[in-house]
């Protein structure tokens, strides 16, 4: 059935298949919510150490980060059968997680981190193709309504599979069937996974099709100007040390404070319902400051989170933590989004190798953790709790010597309430870690010049505070369009 919408003035459009679209996005969220949120608990079961925990946690984000790199060669027209067998390959790689199990144990582990890349890196190879997609289906005017209504269905169904999961494994724990808890959870994340493929086979033909040329394939990074390679550097270093303690949060919980799989889902789920109860008014701070002064005051906020963990146990003061983390992360989420797309002006191969050298620095950073992790345990010392003390001081590091240097990012033509984000992983204490959509109506040029960082704010010419670019129309996270 045709997604009807309509703006305020305007004729209702008819978007065929939007709404399968819309659905395909929640079941997507909920397949991958269910597999990240388990890989680390899953790893600690089958007796994974400090390194093998870090690798396990940043596998799924750094394996969909380097797939993007090798997308354009394979997924070129946006093929539908490409698509579909990439996903049906997914679905198959997360119904085999559970089999680890069966693996001998010094095999256990590395056979789960092998499925694992294997099975993420299957989904970030298509993202060009989706995106080509969706570009033929949606027209360019209903992006932001389509991106509204896909956006929500996204957050509930991550935050479903959050809850879900750790109520799931708390009662088959409670039954002593720990292990095939999790192969359960597996299971029915690829059945997810398998209805989001069967929506998507059965959306009616484009009527247009957005054949992109074929260019070839370079391993050469792109240049880019030194504004963006210094954001770049800056980002880089604050999520390598960003890892050094994201992969060990749940492991903490779990196996040093003994908490329950459902309270250890429920606490997860604090920073995404903050984050997303907060996003719009992100968007508008945005929107009078501009990107660049709500990153460098969010990038000091996001440094002591880690920190908190280290004055209590009690869940109380957790809860009160991770409430903090998604209200600062969301907000320099959504500064980072607007910042990279500013300096790089959505050049997508820019943005792929940017992607590709950031889930490298995933990897180093959880290996680092990893490595203190098991020195400090091996000494009879709190491992967990050191990765938190390392990381803390590592964050205070680019900001102290990078971030005032963040400059000139200029304000957006577009408004920050429109962006479209999406779901890009699930975190402990990020909640939902959010991303722009790529190449989705950001690639033209401005007709007017570029406000830099402390020029007075400009009134919006209307209500929605957005020009008529090729984001007008977009929305965040939460709105909803008029179905």
């Amino acid at each position: 059935m045709p997604l009807s919408v309509e703006a305020s003035g305007r004729t209702a459009v008819e978007v065929p298949g939007g709404r399968r679209l819309a659905l395909e996005g929640s079941f997507q969220a909920l397949a991958q919510g269910l597999g990240e949120t388990s890989l680390g608990a899953y790893a600690l079961l089958l007796g994974a150490g400090g390194l093998a925990l870090g690798l396990v946690a940043t596998l799924p984000t750094a394996a969909t980060s380097a797939a993007q790199i090798l997308a354009r060669r394979a997924s070129a027209g946006g093929s539908r059968g490409l698509l579909a067998r990439a996903w049906t390959a997914q679905a198959i790689g997360y119904a085999s997680l559970g089999l680890c199990l069966r693996a001998p144990h010094p095999w256990s582990v590395a056979v789960l981190i092998g499925v694992a890349f294997l099975a993420w890196g299957c989904g970030g190879l298509v993202v060009p193709a989706w995106t080509s997609l969706v570009s033929s289906l949606v027209p360019r005017t209903q992006h932001g309504w389509f991106f509204g209504l896909r956006g929500a269905a996204q957050a509930t169904g991550a935050l479903a599979a959050i809850l879900s999961g750790g109520a799931l494994l708390s009662y088959m724990t409670g039954r002593g069937r720990e292990g095939a808890g999790f192969a359960l959870i597996f299971v029915v994340a690829a059945l997810v996974r398998a209805i989001g493929t069967v929506l998507l086979v059965r959306l009616p033909d484009p009527d247009r099709v957005a054949l992109e040329r074929s260019r070839p394939f370079h391993l050469k990074p792109a240049r880019a100007s030194r504004k963006t390679r210094r954001l770049a550097v800056y980002l880089w270093s604050l999520h390598l040390a960003t890892y050094v303690s994201s992969p060990f949060f749940v492991p903490y919980m779990l196996k040093e404070l003994r908490f329950s799989y459902l309270l250890v889902g429920a606490l997860i789920a604090v920073p995404a319902v903050v984050k997303i109860g907060t996003i719009r008014l992100w968007g508008r701070v945005a929107d009078r400051t501009g990107p660049g002064p709500l990153l460098r005051t969010a990038g000091w906020l996001v440094a002591p989170v880690p920190a908190l963990w280290l004055l209590s146990r009690s869940p109380w003061w957790i809860l009160a933590a991770q409430a903090y983390s998604g209200l600062v992360w969301g907000a320099f989420e959504l500064a980072q989004a607007s910042s990279i797309l500013q300096t790089t002006r959505a050049r997508e191969r820019q943005v792929a190798w940017f992607n590709v050298v950031d889930g490298g620095v995933l990897i180093g950073g959880s290996l680092l953790g990893g490595a203190v992790v098991n020195v400090v345990n091996g000494q009879g010392g709190p491992g967990y709790l050191a990765a938190m003390a390392l990381s803390t001081a590592l964050r205070l590091l680019p900001a102290l010597t990078i971030l005032g240097r963040v400059r000139g990012i200029g304000r957006p033509d577009w408004s920050h309430l429109k962006v479209p984000l999406r779901v890009w992983t699930v975190r402990p204490t990020r909640g939902l870690a959010l991303r722009a959509w790529d190449g989705i109506g950001f690639g033209a040029a401005s007709r007017r010049p570029k406000k830099e960082d402390g020029e007075a704010p400009r009134r919006p010419p209307g209500p929605q505070s957005g020009l008529r670019s090729t984001a007008q129309g977009m929305q965040s996270l939460t709105a909803g369009p008029k179905v």
